[in-house]
This record gives structure tokens, sequence and C-alpha cells, in this order.
């Protein structure tokens, strides 16, 4: 495992989180709902999880969502109207049942229940958010879970990142080699790309030759070492086509967005990352493009925000900015300073208490008039919680667009080359 990953503590609460879904799943398959063994397993379950246990319990089993403590208060009444309809009905009575029979007469969350039986709900369920040529989740569960995450995201302050993986020259290699090689190599890339996340992670099917990766808990820099790790292992294997003797290669490019720096939504977030693929293309593909990189330009706000330099020398100067993006700053200073300059600079943001302190290299400077000069700086070393507060200032300060618009897999069929 690597060392990001080992040492991220959020990332370790994201694979709790999976294997407590993991074990529930045991526990419901194996276990007879009329057993008191249930309550045993739930204990020790609870031991180890805490009250989300039963959360996620009440949610598989009916898909009622409830804030852990609420669940557990839920849970303890259902077990006490199960053993009310056992004595008014004089026998057994399954868990499932008590917990419909609870919703729907006593609670009433729901209102016209269907019964099924548990494994084949889970195989039918599977079966509509599955992808059939790869196997992998599909573009409807891909939307559906990527908002259940970035409210997570939203609720337990952990960053979100989402990869966007598109194949190099795939109409290429699909006319050249035939749709069945086209499919298997479809189905070989869901293979290598799954092998290089967590179980935590989701990997989809966008559509066409495009996957994404939902990958929780995972900073920016995270998530590219893990894309880039993906675009070498696609690299280096060789794709048997049918009867073709030479193997042959396909590479991927890789687009990174991570919430919440770069989005606030999902739909903004499936753009930005999208954004960033692009830029991978026009590039030269085969290649990882982060999206705090993958702008000319950052948004660009115009504002008046005080704050200092100073040079490597030691000396201090106050500045006022003219502008700030997430890459850099520009203001007017009284001396000229050398292009490609290192300066150390500080932003006192309005409306917050935190000042931002990185470090600048001097890009262009312009003299607008006598003893005055237009600077403008790149920001070359901004902590993850200054990039965080200076994305959010610049986003309360842009106009209105229309990016909230969510992208989806247009002009492409789904199971189809």
């Amino acid at each position: 495992m690597d060392k990001w990953i080992g040492s991220n503590p959020m990332k370790a609460e994201a694979d709790s989180y999976a294997n407590l879904v993991e074990s529930l799943h045991a526990v419901i398959f194996s276990i007879d709902l009329s057993s008191e063994t249930m309550d045993t397993e739930l204990a020790r379950l609870e031991a180890d999880f805490g009250e989300l246990v039963y959360s996620e319990l009440i949610h598989m089993l009916c898909h009622l969502r409830f804030e852990p403590h609420e669940a557990r208060e839920h849970w303890e009444r259902i077990k006490d109207h199960r053993v009310f309809m056992q004595q008014r009905l004089g026998t057994p009575v399954n868990l499932l049942v008590a917990l419909v029979s609870y919703f729907v007469e006593v609670n009433r969350q729901l209102e016209n229940p269907k019964l099924i039986e548990l494994k084949v709900f889970e195989e039918t369920e599977q079966s509509a958010y599955r992808d059939a040529l790869t196997g992998l989740c599909n573009y409807r569960y891909f939307q559906e879970h990527l908002e259940r995450e970035v409210l997570r995201s939203e609720r337990y302050g952990q960053p979100l990142s989402l990869l966007m993986i598109d194949i190099d020259d795939f109409k290429l290699y699909n006319d050249t080699h035939g749709h069945d090689a086209g499919n298997d190599a479809l189905a070989r890339l869901a293979v290598l790309l799954s092998g290089c996340l967590r179980k935590v992670d989701v990997l989809a099917r966008f559509g066409g030759e495009e996957f994404v990766a939902i990958m929780p808990a995972t900073p920016k820099t995270g998530a590219f070492l893990v894309a880039e790790r993906a675009r070498r292992k696609v690299e280096e294997h060789e794709f048997v086509c049918g009867d073709t003797a030479n193997p042959q290669q396909l590479t991927v490019s890789i687009g990174v967005a991570t919430h919440p720096a770069d989005a606030r939504s999902a739909a903004i977030l499936i753009r930005k990352a999208d954004r960033a693929l692009y830029l991978a293309k026009s590039r030269g593909k085969n290649r990882v493009q982060n999206h705090a990189e993958s702008r000319r330009s950052f948004s660009r706000v115009q504002v008046a925000v005080d704050g200092s330099f100073q040079l490597l020398a030691g000396d201090t100067y106050p500045l006022t900015t003219i502008d700030i993006s997430e890459g850099g700053v520009g203001f007017l200073v009284d001396r000229n300073l050398p292009v490609g300059s290192l300066i150390g600079i500080h932003l006192q943001l309005p409306g917050s208490d935190r000042e931002i302190a990185s470090s600048g290299r001097v890009v262009r400077v312009e003299e607008k008039a006598r003893g005055r000069y237009e600077t403008a700086i790149q920001l070359v070393d901004v902590s993850t919680e200054d990039r965080i507060l200076l994305t959010r200032y610049i986003q309360g300060n842009e106009p209105a667009t229309d990016e909230d618009e969510p992208i989806t897999p247009t002009q492409v069929e789904e199971g189809t080359t």
C-alpha cells in the first residue's frame, strides 16, 4: 500500500466504513433473521463501528436512512415490536417481518412496502447498476453514489477525489482490430484499473471508452499518485487482439478533480475532472492532469486585498492586490521586481481571521506609471488549507455561471464500442 494511503487517517475511516458494509452483508445473508444470533453479531459489530451499524443495517433492509443514534433507537423499538408480535401471534417472527410491520404500522415510514427475498433483491439491484460488458458499476450507479459521497464529504470534512479516465485513440484501435477486440480491451482495462484502487473506491463505466473512479477520503495529491500508477499499468500492458500474433498497446489520459477545493457539487466536480481530462488529451495524451493545473488562467476575480510581500533579502513591503486567482496574484508595487525571482507573499482575506502565506514566482512586470509596476506572480507553495480558503473566497466573488449543468455521456451507447 502506498505511503500516502497508509498514513492518512481519513482513508482509515473510509476503509472502516467499507469493512462495516461488508460485515453487515455477511451477517444479513448468513444468519437466520429469526435467530437470536443476530443480536450477538450486531453487538460485536457495534463494539467495532459504533451506532453507524444500525444506520447502515436499516438502510440495507428497507432503504430508509437515519442518523446513527436515531437508527439505534429505531432498532431497539423494532426488537420490542418483534417481541410484541410473537406474543400476539404465538409464533416466532422474523426480524425483517417485524421491521416492515414497525415502519408500516408503528413509525409509518413506509406506505406500500413490497416484500421480496433479500438475495433476489440484491441480485436484481446489482444487475440494474452493473455494466454488462465490463462488470463495473454503470453510469446510473455512479451518479447516485457520487451524490452520496459528496454529502458525506461535506458532513465529515473529508476530501473526495474523482478520476475521469479515457482510452487514447480508441476509435482507431476499434476500427483496426474490430469491435470484439475493442470489447475485450474494455473488459481488460476494467480489471487493470480496479487493481489500482482500494475496496472503498468505486470504479464505473461512464460511457463508451470512458471510466470514472470515486475516491473517498482522498486528497488531490493521493489521487494523482493513484492515477499515475494506473496510467503506467495500462501503458505497460500488452493487449491481445484475437488471432493477432503481435500484442497491442493502449494508453489512457486521466483528469483529476477534488471536492471541495475544485467544486462544491457533484455536477461541477464531474465537469472539472472532465476539463482536466480534456487538457491531458490536448497536451499529448497518455498523461495525468490535475484540475488545479488544467487552466491557462484560473478563475480570476478583481478584488483589493491588503497584504505584504517579502524579498529574499528579508525586507517586507505592503501591497494591495488588483486581482486574485487560485494560481496567482496581481498587484501594483513601487519597485521593478525581476521576472523569475521568488518572493514571499502574505494576504489577509476579508472575512477570515487566517492569513494566507505562500511563495510566488514573478511571471510578468509592466510599468503603469513612473515608478509604479503592475506585477503578476504565480503561487508555487500553498498549503492545502490555504488553497481551500483561497478557492472558497474566489468562488464567493465569481459571477454566476452555467457550470451547474451536469455532464452526461451523450453520443455514447452503453455496452457498445
